[in-house]
């Protein structure tokens, strides 16, 4: 009998009588979904001997501070993908890769296994027509470390296997020989008790050109309980990044702000954009004069977003105005008073400045013995008043300030072992105010030695005298 390609309607066919049900029994999808990667293997060729192939796919979700701990569920879809089936039979050749018959009837005889600390086979999943188009693999109850790779091992079958479906069914048939390529399309999904995101606010209030973060709305990890993925519903309204976690505001009007973490998690919250403009917080000011002042981070003013304004001053002689940062900053050249007056679109507001003099509180003179601390205090100076800088001209004293610059310590150095001197320091205030504290350090008094001690070569030691002090008087100047 000659030898022929059986017909596709015969394959078909056939392919349906063979089809036996199966149901496979999967866990419940209670869990949420966590995390999926989708991966392609390099092709394999069968040449129509038994062929098995091997590959190892890293599936890279181990390694989450979340995943170190927990059970979790993993399922893995493996869907071969032909691309040449060449069957002979009586020196006919056909690629039949496009046949869905033909690739159902390798499919039946294809055995995958994965091996994991848990192993297992993969089942058939079966499509609405009948047909093998993929595999399924699922397990539950599974560890972090489960989740970072596994071995794949796939038995191709040959030419004898896939003839004797044919005899099983009195087809005469005999196949010559069997060549084909796949590749497999690999799809795990992880299932689990994802975290979410958890808000800090559900609505978010600014201004134009305002730059939020999300870490202001949102209490942000790493991991994958990292932002991953950012939108918004009005675009033109509020941008979103998640590559540098920020929203900045556009134009006035509300947006839909929807946030995505690595395991899928999601949540949202509504931005809603203000015109930027300009507010009166009190409507008059003392200030000093020499030091500017910031009227915003005074709390004079208040700048909201970026708004277009105009400010003067009534009396520029007395208290000028310029802007930094768009903040205005006044400065107070004598005593007097100025009005400002502040232009924000139709909006129109002022605020009174009043300039007086600083009242430098401090002390001149300080009297100190070697290795002793005296502190000198600006406290009692007006307010705002404090040290901008402090210089010992000869070099002979420490000099320390405070972490608030209203106390400067004094501490007279080795410079003044067995000597009288006097130092000056020059203290410059915030205002442009200088003082000079001058150090009046005591004399030492020569150690005397002890009754019973030999003799000392040299001079004798000369008694003290009535100027010698081993200590300070109690009434120095300074604290």
């Amino acid at each position: 009998m000659k030898k022929r390609i059986v017909p596709k309607t015969t394959l078909i066919l056939l392919l349906f009588t063979l089809l036996l049900a199966w149901s496979a029994v999967l866990p419940g999808r209670a869990d949420s979904l966590i995390k999926s990667k989708e991966f392609t293997t390099r092709t394999f060729y069968a040449d129509g001997d038994d062929d098995e192939v091997e590959f190892t796919e890293n599936f890279g979700f181990a390694g989450d501070s979340y995943l170190n701990s927990g059970r979790f569920r993993m399922d893995i879809t493996l869907t071969p993908v032909y691309n040449s089936i060449w069957i002979s039979s009586d020196g006919e050749r056909a690629n039949l890769a496009t046949e869905p018959a033909i690739v159902n009837l390798i499919n039946g005889r294809l055995n995958a296994r994965i091996d994991t600390a848990t192993g297992g086979e993969f089942q058939p999943d079966y499509g609405s027509d009948g047909m093998i188009r993929s595999f399924r693999y699922s397990r539950s109850d599974l560890l972090s470390d489960d989740l970072t790779y596994a071995n794949f091992t796939v038995t191709l079958p040959d030419e004898y296997a896939i003839e004797s479906l044919f005899y099983q069914y009195g087809e005469d048939l005999e196949i010559d020989d069997v060549q084909y390529s796949v590749k497999f399309k690999i799809k795990v999904s992880i299932y689990g008790n994802a975290p979410g995101i958890k808000l800090k606010k559900k609505v978010l209030y600014g201004y134009i050109n305002d730059i939020w973060y999300f870490i202001d709305v949102a209490e942000l990890k790493g991991g994958n309980e990292k932002i991953v993925k950012a939108t918004s519903s009005s675009p033109s309204v509020a941008v979103v990044s998640a590559s540098t976690q920020r929203i900045r505001l556009k134009k006035v009007g509300t947006s839909k702000i929807t946030l995505t973490n690595g395991y899928g998690r999601s949540a949202t919250f509504t931005v809603k954009v203000q015109s930027s403009t300009i507010t009166r917080r009190v409507s008059s000011v003392n200030c000093l004069v020499g030091p500017e002042m910031d009227l915003d981070s005074s709390g004079i003013v208040g700048i909201l977003g970026t708004p277009r304004y105009t400010v003067k001053s009534s009396n520029a002689g007395i208290v000028s105005v310029r802007k930094s940062l768009n903040h205005p900053v006044i400065y107070a050249k004598k005593p007097g008073y100025a009005r400002l007056t502040f232009i924000c679109g139709k909006k129109k507001l002022s605020v009174l400045v009043l300039s007086t003099r600083a009242s430098v509180v401090f002390s001149s003179s300080v009297t100190l013995t070697e290795g002793t601390s005296r502190s000198l205090s600006a406290a009692g100076s007006s307010s705002g008043i404090y040290i901008k800088k402090a210089v010992s001209l000869n070099d002979l004293l420490s000099l320390k300030l405070s972490a608030n610059s209203k106390t400067l310590t004094l501490t007279a150095n080795k410079s003044f072992s067995g000597k009288t001197a006097t130092e000056k320091v020059l203290v410059t205030f915030n205002n442009g105010t200088k003082k000079t504290v001058t150090g009046k350090p005591w004399l030492l008094c020569p150690k005397r030695p002890h009754p019973w001690a030999a003799p000392a070569l040299g001079p004798s030691v000369p008694p003290a005298s009535s100027q010698c002090t081993t200590a300070p008087p109690e009434a120095l100047t300074g604290s």
